[in-house]
């Protein structure tokens, strides 16, 4: 695959329209939207593709429109152009502006089957017991960084979430107008990966440079009454389990399918072209995340806050960046209790103890 810029904006990509092109000829365009809040993530690459409807994969967060018509009208489309939406799941980076483009252009609106059940909560929600436990820690999540105009955006958004109606209900292996949907879960619980021809839109699925967080399985247990009723039986669909099956699934794609990814498609100055391979190596930097998070009980048990500031001691953690950090490591504690490798122990199981043995590498090769 070939990129180059058409028109230049920041460093990180902010505002900058983007151009690929692969082996076989296609042309995909990608609009750099920027955050609604100060973020090291760089923008939300919104990507336009010309088949047989004019077509967006993801919008952009909140409040971020006209960014993002701008691209639009760059590349000679106005935004009345848009006739469907797609998009690879439902945190507000990526659908955050999709409501007022449905408003203003009619467009059909593409989301997997259980957007509509959870679309205004935050996927990434911990589970209310380890919120209780380390409320101190986690509070300072709502960014004291944002601004009033941000958070009136913010608002605004998840007003609207409550009225959006998803027009094509999307489900694992659907296939429709040269588009083929793969069911993903494990970042978010509705997160699709959309192939055409030979690009593989994956959303926050698989990145170049950075690895995607895996969900908190145990939030699986606050939404499970609002999912489809197919949903309800049993959990496979958030977690660090579900995100690396998912991974498993992508990285056996055919090796000559390029990854349009949702950010880092662009940042400091240079892209950073990837294909399906990379999944395995996010796969691999969750089997070391396990060996790295045992070795810090092996000797003795400890709780999660001051598991999460030493496996995280070169990082500055607090308000949301601790939450960040901390929803990361439940998230392969969780896993390593599955295996077996480690149990909860102590006054409320707040203490976190190596059971001494060492299934997780194994258990991750029978995924």
């Amino acid at each position: 695959m070939e990129a180059e810029v058409l028109r230049p904006g920041a460093d990180t990509g902010d505002r900058m329209v983007a151009k690929f092109t692969c082996a076989d000829g296609l042309v995909v365009h990608a609009i750099g939207v920027p955050q609604a809040w100060p973020s090291s993530l760089g923008p939300t690459w919104s990507y336009v593709l010309e088949a047989d409807k004019l077509t967006l994969v993801d919008t952009g967060g909140p409040g971020s429109i006209g960014e993002l018509e701008a691209g639009l009208e760059w590349l000679g489309y106005p935004l009345s152009a848009v006739e469907r939406v797609i998009l690879t799941h439902g945190h507000m980076d990526h659908d955050g502006s999709c409501f007022k483009v449905i408003a203003q252009t009619g467009a059909e609106l593409w989301a997997h089957e259980v957007y509509s059940t959870l679309v205004g909560l935050d996927g990434q929600e911990m589970d209310q017991e380890w919120r209780r436990r380390h409320k101190d820690s986690v509070s300072g999540r709502d960014r004291p960084d944002m601004d009033e105009a941000a958070r009136a955006h913010i608002q605004e958004y998840r007003d609207s979430a409550r009225r959006i109606e998803v027009t094509n209900l999307v489900t694992d292996g659907l296939a429709c107008d040269g588009l083929t949907f793969f069911y993903t879960p494990g970042h978010s619980p509705d997160e699709l990966c959309i192939q055409y021809q030979k690009v593989l839109f994956t959303g926050d699925h698989v990145l170049p440079q950075i690895t995607p967080h895996p969900s908190v399985g145990s939030s699986y247990a606050k939404v499970r009454d609002t999912l489809p009723p197919g949903y309800q039986n049993k959990n496979q669909y958030f977690g660090l389990k579900t995100f690396m099956k998912s991974l498993k699934r992508v990285a056996a794609m055919a090796p000559d399918i390029s990854v349009l990814p949702a950010h880092r498609a662009y940042f400091h100055g240079k892209f950073n072209l990837t294909g399906v391979d990379r999944a395995q190596e996010i796969l691999e930097h969750h089997r070391e995340r396990c060996y790295d998070l045992l070795g810090l009980i092996r000797k003795e048990s400890d709780d999660m806050e001051s598991i999460t500031r030493r496996h995280f001691s070169g990082r500055h953690l607090e308000g949301p960046n601790f939450y960040m950090a901390m929803s990361e490591v439940i998230s392969h504690i969780e896993f390593l209790k599955e295996v077996g490798d480690v149990e909860m122990v102590g006054k409320d199981e707040s203490q976190v103890r190596w059971t001494g043995s060492e299934n997780y590498a194994q258990a991750i090769e029978e995924l």
